[in-house]
C-alpha cells in the first residue's frame, strides 16, 4: 500500500518537521513550497515529491485509501464539536460524541469541563474509535485549570502584563504545552490578543495581557511560541479585536465602533505580530465591526469581508482559522444550527468550533458543493491545513494515554515555581510617597494589619509576620479606626475575590471609606489583591503606598510582604490604563534590602522532590521517638526554600508545631548572642583576640585564669573544663533536697533570681559561680582542644561590667528587634504565651519539674536564664535571620551589623594543624570531625546545642540549615537524635537537592 502524506504551503509547524514526518512514507504531496533548497534535496532523495496543489479531492483519496484511514478527506473534517456536560447530560453526550466520531467522521473535539482522569478515558476511547485521529482541542489559557478540577493554574495574562521579563511568559506556554500533551491536547485556544483598553469589558479584562498593543503582542508571541515549541497548536483569539466592548459575546453580538484607522493601528496590531510569527491558528470572535463589515446582522466569524478578504488576503495569513464557539448567542441568535455552519465554512473558516448541528451542517456543506456555491479547491485548502495541524500535532503516531502518576504530571514543581517567580515579579508598586517601601526600619516599630473585602488573607498575614511583629486587627466599622492610632505602619489588605478572571475587582463602598479614615489617621500601605482596575474605586489621596497585586492567589500573598519588606525588589509595570493618574508601564522599582525571601525551591536552585526527604527522616524520627517535634528551615542564596514544623510541642502530643512556636536553642546562644557583640568589640578596637582574659577582666588576676588568651578560650584550646555543675553545691544529691536558705518558691530582694516556676535563688549566687570557675583547676595545660562552657561565662561577665547591660538586654538592641527578629532572644515568658514555648525536660533532680519557658541548662538558669553560654529561645525563622545576616557578610535588611573581613576571620579555621575543627567561636567540619554532615564545604560553620538545635550556613553553595527540637523531652537521656544522625541525615538531603548546572532556574531558557 502506498503511504502518502499530504502538505500544504509552507506554514510556521511545518519547515522544521517536514523531514520528520516524511520519514516512513512512499510519497510527499505539497501544495507549495516546501521551504529551503535544502531540505527539498534531503526530501527527494528519500520519497517522491509531488506538487498537487488544487488536485485532491475525497474520490482521489477513498481510491488510494480504500481502508479510510489517516489520510483521507473524511476523517479530516472541519467539524469540532464538543463533550461537556453533567450526569445524566454527560453520559447522554458521550453517546452523542461517540455517534459523530463514528458515522459523522468529526475531526476534533473540544472538551470542556470535568477531570483529567475522565477526559483522558474518552480521549483514549474516542480516538480508538475514530478512523482518522481526532484534533482535540481546549480553552486553557492559564492552563487546564480553565477546564478541568485539581489542575494546575497559572496567572491571569493580565497579570502576565505586568512582567518586564517576557521569558516567563514563554515558560508558561510551554509548560500548558507540556500538561495538554500529558492529557492529549493538540490544540490550545489561546493565547488572548485582545488589547483590553474597556476596564468594563465584562468577558476579556484579565484573560488580556493589557491596554498597550505592544505589550499584548510581545507577551502573545512569547506565550503561543513556547506552546508551539512543544508542537501543541496556539491560536490568537478573538480576530478582530475584542478589547473594546462592554458586551459579552457568548450573551449577545458586541458592536466594535472603532474606524478602520483604529482598528489597523491597535486591534488589528497584535494579530499581526502573531502572523509574523506563525501562530498556528486564529479565533474568529462574534463581533459587529461597522468598519469592516457593512451588514449589521452578519457577526465577523461568518464575515467573508473579515475572514477571506482581510485575514486571509490582506493581511496574508495562510494558518488554520476556527471560529469561536458556534453555540454563543452573538451567533447563535441570529443563525439556525447547521445554516451557521455553512455560513462560517464559506466565510473563510476552516474549522467549526462547538457545531450545534453536525449532521444538518455536513449536509449543507455538501450541498453548497454540489450546486458550486461551494468549490472543491475552498474544501480542500481546509483539508490540507488540518493535515498538516494533526502531522504537526503528532498525530501520525497512536498514542494511547495513561493516567498514571497524573496528577503530578499536571501540577509539577517547575509549574508551582514558575508561579511564584511570575507574582514576584508582577507585583507593581504605583504610589510610595516619601520612599516608605521597603521598610528599612522595624526596630521598635509598630505594625498593624486590617483584612478587607471578601476573600482570605491568611497567607499575606502569615508572610507579614515573617518580617517583624505584625497585630491582627478586626476593622468592620469607622469607630474601630480608633483601635489602629497607636500605630507606626497600618498595612491594608483588599482581598477581593478572584477564583475567576470575571470577579469584579471594584472596592465596595464600606471598605473605601474605612481606607479613607485610616489614611487619615495613620501611615497606610494598602496591598490591593485583585485586577489594576481596583485602583478605579480606591481613595488613594492619603495612602503612603499602594501595591498591585492583581490576584488574590496565595503566590500574590506570599510575594507582597516580600516586596513591603525589601526582601524582594519591585519590578512589576501596570499592564493598562487606569485612569489619569495610573497609566499604562507606571511602577516604580524598589531595591532588595537583603532579608531573606521565601519562594519555591527550584526558584533557588533546589529540587523540590529531593528537600521533600526531609519530611521522611523528620516524620520517622518522631515515630521513633528521638524527639517529639521539631522545625526544619533551608534557604539557598538568602531565599527560604523549605519552612515546615513537625510533630508535637512534648511527648503527650497534646499540641501540634507550629512554626511561631520558640524553642530553647542552648548552645547555638553562643553565636547568636555573645559572638556577635565579640565580632563587635573587636571590630570597634575595645580588645584584639590576642589579649588575656584578665585584661578584659581583672578579677581573674591571681587565678589559673589570668592568662588565658581571648582566642584561645573562643577555639576551645584554653584548657578549660566543659562545664561546672553548680546546681549539685545547692542540694543533696542523695536526697534529693535543697540545702536549706538557698531556694524559696517566690520572689524577694533576697531571692531574686528565678531559675524555674516557683523557684527563686539567693541573691549573689552568680558571684560564687564566677569564684567556682576561677578555682576549678585546668582541664590541661596545654593547648589541646576541648569544648568547653565556661569561657562565655567570662564574656556574659565582661559585658555586664563594661556596659552595665545584661546580655538580653545588649542583644536586643543591637540584633534582634533591627534584624526584626522578633522571637529570638531571652528570658521568653516575659514576651510570649506560655502556649508558644516548647518544653524540654521533665527534670526530677534539680528543678523538680518539667521546665517550660525557662532555660534548661543548669547553669544559664541559675544566672536568671540570661547566659552567654545559653539562655536564648527562638523560632526557626528568626534564627535563620541571624545566620543569614553572617551569609551576608554582616549586612541584612539594609542594615550592616558586622564587619565581613572579621566574620571571614572568625569562621575560618583558626589551628587545623591541631586537628582542632573551630573557628573563632564557629563549629566546623573538619573531616569526620564535627557535628555536621560530611557533605559540607571547609567554608560552612554554624553551631549545635543540647537540646536538639543547628544552625549551619555554607558561604560556598549559599545554603542555610536551621533545625530546632526539643529531643530531650521529657528526658535528658534520650540520645537517639544524636546517634541516629537525625540532623547530619536532613543536611544531606539539602546538599543532595542542589540542581545541576543548567537546571537552578526552570523559568530561564537555556
Amino acid at each position: 500500500m502506498t503511504k502518502i502524506l499530504l502538505i500544504s504551503d509552507t506554514h510556521s509547524y511545518m519547515d522544521q518537521r517536514i523531514l520528520h514526518f516524511a520519514s516512513g512514507v512512499d510519497e510527499l504531496w505539497h501544495g507549495g513550497d516546501i521551504g529551503s533548497l535544502d531540505v527539498m534535496e534531503q526530501l527527494e532523495k528519500t520519497v517522491k515529491v509531488r506538487a498537487v496543489y488544487g488536485n485532491i479531492d475525497d474520490q482521489k483519496c477513498r481510491n488510494i485509501y480504500p481502508e479510510n484511514q489517516i489520510f483521507t478527506l473524511e476523517g479530516v473534517k472541519v467539524f469540532m464539536t464538543h463533550i461537556a456536560g453533567s450526569p445524566p447530560k454527560y453520559s447522554a453526550r458521550v453517546k452523542e460524541i461517540i455517534q459523530e466520531v463514528e458515522n459523522q467522521s468529526i475531526g476534533g473535539l473540544i472538551f470542556m469541563q470535568n477531570s483529567a482522569q475522565k477526559q483522558i478515558a474518552l480521549t483514549n476511547r474516542y480516538q480508538s474509535l475514530a478512523k482518522v485521529p481526532l484534533l482535540i482541542g481546549m480553552d486553557a489559557e492559564w492552563d487546564l485549570a480553565m477546564r478541568l478540577e485539581n489542575t494546575h493554574k497559572f496567572p491571569w495574562a493580565m497579570t502576565m502584563g505586568a512582567l518586564s521579563d517576557e521569558d516567563l511568559v514563554y515558560q508558561v506556554g510551554e509548560r500548558i504545552a507540556s500538561h495538554a500533551k500529558r492529557i492529549g491536547v493538540h490544540m490550545n485556544f489561546g493565547p488572548v490578543v485582545d488589547i483590553n483598553v474597556n476596564p468594563s469589558n465584562p468577558i476579556i479584562g484579565n484573560r488580556s495581557f493589557g491596554s498597550n498593543r505592544e505589550n499584548v503582542s510581545h507577551k502573545a508571541v512569547a506565550y503561543a511560541r513556547g506552546m508551539q515549541d512543544q508542537y501543541v497548536l496556539g491560536s490568537a483569539k478573538h480576530f478582530p479585536g475584542h478589547g473594546d466592548t462592554s458586551q459579552d459575546s457568548h450573551k449577545t453580538l458586541p458592536t466594535i465602533t472603532h474606524d478602520l484607522a483604529q482598528l489597523d493601528s491597535l486591534d488589528l496590531y497584535p494579530f499581526k505580530r502573531l502572523i509574523d510569527a506563525k501562530v498556528a491558528s486564529i479565533m474568529v470572535a462574534h463581533l459587529n465591526v461597522p468598519a469592516l463589515e457593512p451588514n449589521a446582522t452578519l457577526p465577523s466569524s461568518l464575515s467573508k469581508k473579515i475572514i477571506t478578504d482581510l485575514l486571509k488576503n490582506k493581511l496574508g495569513y495562510k494558518g488554520l482559522i476556527i471560529t469561536d464557539a458556534l453555540n454563543m448567542q452573538g451567533v447563535a441568535a441570529a443563525y439556525a444550527p447547521g445554516e451557521v455552519d455553512l455560513k462560517a465554512f464559506e466565510a473563510g473558516n476552516d474549522i467549526l468550533l462547538f457545531s450545534q448541528a453536525v449532521e444538518t451542517g455536513k449536509s449543507k456543506i455538501k450541498q453548497a458543493l454540489e450546486n458550486g456555491t461551494l468549490s472543491q479547491e475552498r474544501l480542500e485548502e481546509s483539508v490540507r491545513k488540518i493535515l498538516n495541524a494533526k502531522y504537526y500535532a503528532g498525530l501520525n503516531k497512536k498514542q494511547v494515554l495513561s493516567d498514571a502518576g497524573l496528577y503530578q504530571d499536571l501540577n509539577d514543581a517547575k509549574s508551582s515555581a514558575l508561579n511564584q517567580a511570575i507574582f514576584e515579579q508582577a507585583i507593581t508598586l504605583v504610589k510610595n510617597q516619601d520612599n516608605m517601601l521597603p521598610i528599612q526600619n522595624i526596630k521598635d516599630k509598630t505594625f498593624a494589619f486590617v483584612a478587607l473585602e471578601e476573600s482570605d488573607s491568611d497567607t499575606f498575614y502569615t508572610y507579614l509576620k515573617k518580617y517583624t511583629k505584625v497585630d491582627l486587627v478586626a476593622v468592620n466599622t469607622l469607630a474601630d479606626v480608633a483601635k489602629l492610632k497607636s500605630y507606626d505602619y497600618v498595612i491594608v489588605g483588599v482581598h477581593k475575590s478572584t477564583e475567576s478572571p470575571y470577579k469584579s475587582y471594584k472596592i465596595s463602598e464600606s471598605s473605601q471609606a474605612l481606607i479613607e479614615k485610616i489614611s487619615s489617621q495613620n501611615s497606610t500601605i494598602v496591598a490591593l489583591f485583585t485586577s489594576a482596575y481596583g485602583l478605579k474605586t480606591l481613595p488613594d489621596q492619603k495612602v503612603k503606598s499602594i501595591l498591585v497585586g492583581y490576584q488574590n492567589s496565595q503566590e500574590a500573598q506570599k510575594a507582597m510582604p516580600q516586596i513591603i519588606f525589601g526582601a524582594l525588589e519591585s519590578k512589576g509595570h501596570l499592564p493598562v490604563d487606569v485612569n489619569e493618574k495610573y497609566k499604562y508601564s507606571d511602577g516604580i522599582q524598589t531595591p532588595s534590602l537583603g532579608r531573606l525571601s521565601y519562594t519555591h525551591p527550584h526558584n533557588a536552585g533546589m529540587s523540590q522532590m529531593e528537600l521533600d526527604k526531609i519530611k521522611g527522616i523528620a516524620e520517622g524520627a518522631i515515630d521513633l521517638g528521638a524527639t517529639p517535634g521539631m522545625q526544619v528551615l533551608v534557604a539557598k542564596d538568602g531565599r527560604v526554600v523549605f519552612d515546615e514544623s513537625f510533630g508535637y510541642q512534648s511527648n503527650l502530643k497534646e499540641k501540634k508545631v507550629d512554626w511561631e512556636d520558640i524553642y530553647d536553642v542552648a548552645s547555638i546562644t553562643k553565636i547568636i548572642a555573645t559572638l556577635p557583640l565579640i565580632i563587635k568589640s573587636v571590630e570597634k578596637g575595645e580588645f584584639s583576640l590576642d589579649q588575656t582574659l584578665s585584661s578584659l577582666l581583672p578579677q581573674t588576676l591571681g587565678s589559673n585564669k589570668e592568662n588565658l588568651v581571648i582566642k584561645d578560650i573562643l577555639t576551645h584550646r584554653a584548657g578549660l573544663y566543659p562545664w561546672v555543675p553548680f546546681y549539685k553545691e545547692t542540694m543533696n544529691l542523695e536526697t534529693k533536697e535543697y540545702f536549706p536558705g538557698i531556694y524559696q518558691s517566690f520572689a524577694s530582694e533576697e531571692f531574686p533570681t528565678q531559675v524555674a516556676e516557683n523557684l527563686y535563688l539567693i541573691k549573689d549566687f552568680d558571684k560564687q559561680m564566677f569564684q567556682m570557675i576561677l578555682s576549678k583547676e585546668q582541664w590541661t595545660s596545654g593547648k589541646s582542644y576541648k569544648y568547653s562552657d565556661l569561657g562565655y561565662y567570662f564574656f556574659n561577665q565582661y559585658y555586664k561590667d563594661s556596659t552595665g547591660k545584661n546580655l538580653d538586654e545588649l542583644t536586643s538592641e543591637f540584633l534582634y528587634k533591627p534584624l526584626g527578629a522578633t522571637t529570638t532572644g531571652y528570658l521568653p515568658l516575659s514576651r510570649f504565651d506560655k502556649e508558644q514555648i516548647i518544653p524540654t525536660e521533665d527534670d526530677r533532680l534539680f528543678r523538680k519539674q518539667l521546665v517550660h519557658g525557662f532555660v534548661h541548662d543548669q547553669g544559664a538558669a541559675m544566672l536568671g536564664g540570661v547566659a552567654g553560654h545559653a539562655g536564648v529561645f527562638s523560632n526557626a525563622n528568626d534564627l535563620a535571620k541571624i545566620m543569614q545576616m553572617y551569609l551576608n557578610g554582616g549586612y541584612y535588611g539594609g542594615e550592616r551589623y558586622l564587619s565581613k573581613e572579621l566574620i571571614d576571620q572568625f569562621s575560618s579555621y583558626q589551628f587545623k594543624s591541631e586537628n582542632n575543627r573551630r573557628g573563632i567561636g564557629f563549629d566546623k567540619q573538619l573531616g569526620d570531625s564535627g557535628s555536621a554532615c560530611k557533605c559540607v564545604s571547609e567554608l560552612s560553620y554554624g553551631h549545635t546545642g543540647f537540646t536538639g538545635t543547628m544552625a549551619w550556613v555554607d558561604p560556598k553553595t549559599g545554603l542555610l540549615y536551621v533545625f530546632l527540637s526539643n529531643r530531650i523531652n521529657p528526658s535528658a537521656e534520650n540520645q537517639l537524635l544524636i546517634s541516629k544522625d537525625i540532623r547530619e541525615k536532613i543536611q544531606k538531603v539539602i546538599y543532595d537537592a542542589i540542581l545541576p548546572k543548567g537546571e537552578e532556574k526552570p523559568y530561564t531558557r537555556a
